[in-house]
């Protein structure tokens, strides 16, 4: 038996800049997303005008996320690598095109996890049987 450390695989936190695929982890001290307030912003772009354009801007595009980041629990989830593979490849190919679709620009991974864990508490009997499929074959 090793003295490794069960959660080493699961690396730095990922910030809401990696959930809109730009693909860099944010580290370890960065567990909150950066928030840009509009008073950062150079004096012209905080006028009434350029506010209420932001805000046509961003409702016309998104409607942000379901719900707020400071909403989330944290957990591991412990999957092969395969099947990481095909959760990925199943959002990448049908889920996020379907969004768009319907007008949804901005998902957020916390979303998408959200989804899939709200889906298997709907269908525990699925689950089972997806366990004991995998338990007879291998």
């Amino acid at each position: 038996m090793t003295d490794a450390n069960p959660f080493d695989d699961l690396g730095a936190v990922e910030s809401d800049e990696t959930d809109q695929g730009a693909g860099q982890g944010a580290s370890e001290s960065s567990h909150e997303p950066s928030v840009k307030s509009e008073t950062d912003a150079p004096p012209e772009e905080n006028s009434p005008e350029a506010t209420q354009a932001r805000s046509t801007n961003e409702s016309a595009t998104s409607s942000g996320p379901a719900f707020e980041y400071s909403e989330v629990r944290q957990r591991p989830l412990y999957a092969r690598g395969d099947t990481w593979d095909e959760f990925e490849d199943a959002v990448g190919i049908t889920v996020v095109p379907e969004l768009r679709r319907q007008g949804i620009r901005d998902e957020e991974k916390r979303e998408i996890h959200d989804a899939v864990l709200t889906l298997a508490a709907e269908e525990p009997e699925r689950l089972v049987e997806i366990i004991a499929e995998r338990r007879h074959r291998s």
